[in-house]
């Protein structure tokens, strides 16, 4: 993660130019300080955090963008800006990051652009991108939606399709989980999970579960295909008795038979002589057409000086949901900050939620699932005590 340890120093008054980024305010709590950044299609926070003599500044965790260049830069124009000696750092590494968002990356109400006679077809976790790549070029009238979290990953991804010029993949930073949920009904023609994490440890993790495969068969077109392929007994195993548990089920089950691109794991784990296990799951249902719900605005003007007194770390915790209230920055007395995390057990979601003459969720609005619903409810019934 791109940071610096710098030598403290008092900062110009905010707003700050620096670059090609703005630097609109800094906002402090008690532990950190986070300074709102704009610049290259991008919104975020850089983190200071005051050491006994020196400064870190590194990139906030909830907001950083994908591309790794972009927060280089906005520290290293911050730090020039106001004049500051670095101590040291890894902001003028020389990788080949881009050096701005991509058009391939989509933000997470993408599905609200798709035509209804579309052919989609979603790999989650896509590592370094050789099967979706492969699948893409093969099939230019499909669009492809690549689902990651892992940073890296997703960099790399961006970089191959301008590179490539593949304008038929759309790549998305999230959890998806999440985001299945929010997709409508009877949509996606295939859906790709090769090589997931096994988490034996901790199955929670896992990206396949009861409730999981139900909404991908929501998603999935009546002779939809959901295919899983892994080196994990385990996971193979323990997948395949959710399948079957189904009341209808159709499943092909393989074992050690290629396919036609290769992942780099699949390669390591044909060197080891691993097993390589295929389910391959096809959809018999028609499935209800989904119900569109929508999260409203903040439509009232928040106290900030009256929340500020009162704030406290403290957790709201529902059946199905939860919403943690983990810390509060304060700009001036009207405006400010609030840390979130929310959402159900197990697949949480993180937010700021910026408070000034209006009220916005950071880095982007929340999607519309059952248990987001709920807990912006309690947020608001918080903020608005």
């Amino acid at each position: 993660m791109p940071n610096a340890h710098i030598v403290k120093k008092n900062l110009k008054p905010f707003p700050i130019k620096g670059g090609d980024f703005s630097y609109e305010f800094i906002s402090m709590s008690k532990y950190d300080k986070l300074i709102y950044v704009k610049g290259r299609g991008d919104k975020f926070f850089l983190q200071m955090i005051d050491k006994e003599d020196e400064i870190l500044l590194k990139a906030d965790k909830i907001t950083k963008p994908t591309n790794v260049k972009v927060v280089q830069d906005a520290i290293k124009y911050f730090i020039e800006a106001n004049e500051m000696e670095i101590i040291q750092s890894n902001i003028f590494s020389t990788r080949n990051h881009l050096n701005k968002k991509s058009p391939f990356q989509k933000d997470i109400f993408f599905y609200q652009d798709f035509k209804p006679d579309a052919n989609i077809e979603i790999e989650i976790g896509f590592g370094s991108g050789r099967h979706i790549l492969y699948r893409a070029k093969e099939n230019p009238d499909t669009i492809f939606i690549g689902i990651e979290i892992h940073k890296p990953s997703i960099e790399q991804l961006l970089k191959q399709c301008e590179f490539q010029n593949i304008k038929n993949i759309f790549v998305i930073d999230y959890d998806a989980r999440i985001l299945l949920q929010t997709l409508l009904s009877n949509i996606v023609d295939k859906i790709y999970l090769h090589f997931p994490v096994p988490w034996d440890k901790k199955p929670h993790r896992r990206v396949i579960s009861k409730s999981f495969i139900n909404e991908a068969i929501r998603v999935l077109k009546p002779g939809g295909k959901f295919e899983l392929r892994t080196d994990s007994q385990n996971y193979f195993e323990y997948s395949y008795d959710l399948f079957i548990s189904l009341k209808q089920s159709e499943i092909i089950v393989k074992k050690n038979i290629d396919i036609d691109i290769v992942s780099k794991y699949e390669d390591r784990w044909k060197k080891m002589e691993k097993n390589i296990y295929d389910i391959i799951f096809i959809n018999q249902e028609l499935s209800e057409e989904k119900e569109i719900f929508e999260i409203s605005g903040f439509d009232k003007k928040v106290n900030f000086s009256k929340l500020y007194k009162k704030f406290k770390n403290h957790t709201i915790r529902e059946e199905d949901c939860f919403v943690h209230f983990e810390n509060i920055y304060k700009t001036d007395d009207n405006n400010g900050i609030i840390q979130l995390s929310f959402g159900s057990y197990g697949k949480s979601e993180h937010r700021y939620l910026l408070i000034n003459e209006k009220v916005t969720y950071l880095p982007s609005k929340i999607l519309p699932t059952k248990q987001n619903i709920y807990a912006d409810k309690i947020i608001k019934e918080f903020i608005y005590e």
